[in-house]
């Protein structure tokens, strides 16, 4: 489940969460909302929980029952491209390295 603003645009941050993790990522459409919005939440959840509810169930149970969502697949392709861009990262930490010691 995603939730924050990665999310704003719908589909975009989903599918390359998707991919990074190569998992299915589901989101509600409240999901671009964060911060303050994320926080208010968790203090509804302490102030109105019961006595053994987990914040999970608390969320599913009672904030997001009725909630829209969508679930987005890994796709291969993006799977594929997310794996090139991690090996080219690692890659690059060795010349961020050589950067940082050159200017000792």
């Amino acid at each position: 489940m995603g939730h924050g603003g990665l999310f704003k645009t719908k589909g975009v941050g989903q599918r390359l969460l998707a991919a990074a993790l190569d998992a299915p990522v589901a989101v509600m459409e409240s999901a671009g909302e964060g911060g303050a919005w994320g926080i208010a939440l968790l203090a509804a959840y302490l102030r109105q929980k019961g006595p053994d509810e987990t914040l999970e169930a608390f969320l599913s149970q009672r904030v997001f029952t009725h909630s829209p969502g969508e679930t987005v697949l890994p796709d291969a392709q993006d799977r594929r491209g997310f794996a090139e861009y991690m090996e080219r990262y690692r890659v690059g930490l060795a010349i961020e390295r050589a950067a940082v010691e050159h200017l000792r």
